[in-house]
């Protein structure tokens, strides 16, 4: 079943992926801990860029960002009103 049999290659040939038929030891478990490292990365970039978000001018339609940004949930600030023309 499927492709031709794996013909004999030449084993002094380096390649950064693996070469031919690389399968790697452990691999699902790598993938695990780089998914892992990757996700705590985002969410760090995430939470901090949620509490740095500032803007000046009031969205004229509804963006996402108004879920978490804490200048949307504070309705009590004088200085950011929306547009009367809306």
């Amino acid at each position: 079943m499927g492709g031709t049999p794996r013909k004999p290659y030449p084993t002094h040939v380096w390649s950064p992926s693996g070469g031919w038929w690389s399968q790697p030891k452990q691999w699902k478990r790598n993938t695990i801990i780089i998914g892992l490292g990757t996700s705590v990365v985002v969410g760090f970039v995430f939470k901090k860029s949620a509490e740095l978000e500032q803007r000046t001018l009031y969205p004229r339609v509804w963006i996402p960002s108004m879920m978490w940004s804490k200048q949307f949930k504070n309705k009590d600030d004088p200085d950011f009103q929306p547009p009367k023309s809306l």
